[in-house]
């Protein structure tokens, strides 16, 4: 009787392992599409169809006054373009229309850039906002862009008595929002800041 009673024990002892080994392996995996979409993120911003190379370095400065939404480009980012949830913004008002998963092909629609599905399975969407409250030329007229322009005073040259100061043209700051749609339902938004 005491035998059955310990056999017992241990036969549950053993089931409670295996379950816990089984959930431990789920959330390791998880874990591990999580990390995937997010340096999947990374290739919205830099990679070689990213929104650098595609949009930031292959347009002038006046390029970017204005809004170019078939480049995924607003000119402009109202207090309303900082919302509390980036799932409803990106739903209602970047990209209402999203393509059908996976892509093979870069493909622009909306506000937004939707670039080929990875190894990984993950499918990066990015758009890119520069930091201004308004669009246009933030030298003619202001439009409340950031930027580095406070800290060009003090850039360059001697701060001596009498010398020339050498000018340095502000930097505007631009955000990239890059949307991960990867396996299991991983969702990832990840941001960067770029100055230009």
């Amino acid at each position: 009787m005491v035998s059955l009673i310990i056999l017992v024990a241990l036969t549950i002892a053993g089931i409670a392992l295996v379950r816990s080994v089984d959930t431990t392996n789920i959330i390791a995996g998880n874990l591990a599409f999580q990390q995937s979409a997010v340096y999947a993120g990374e290739a919205g911003s830099e990679g070689p169809e990213g929104a650098i190379r595609a949009f930031l370095e292959a347009t002038t400065p006046a390029a970017r006054q204005n809004d170019d939404f078939t480049r995924a480009y607003s000119a402009a980012t109202p207090a309303a373009g900082n919302p509390a949830s980036w799932d409803a913004y990106w739903s209602a008002t970047i990209n209402p229309n999203p393509v059908t998963l996976p892509v093979a092909a870069k493909i622009c629609v909306d506000r937004a850039c939707t670039l080929p599905t990875d190894a990984a399975g993950n499918t990066v969407s990015y758009t890119i906002q520069r930091l201004c409250q308004t669009v246009g030329d933030p030298i003619q007229s202001p439009v409340g862009c950031a930027s580095d322009e406070q800290q060009a005073a003090l850039a360059g040259g001697s701060l001596g008595s009498g010398s020339a100061q050498i000018n340095q043209a502000p930097r505007y700051y631009y955000r990239i929002t890059s949307r991960v749609a990867g396996p299991r339902n991983t969702l990832s938004y990840v941001q960067t800041i770029v100055a230009r």
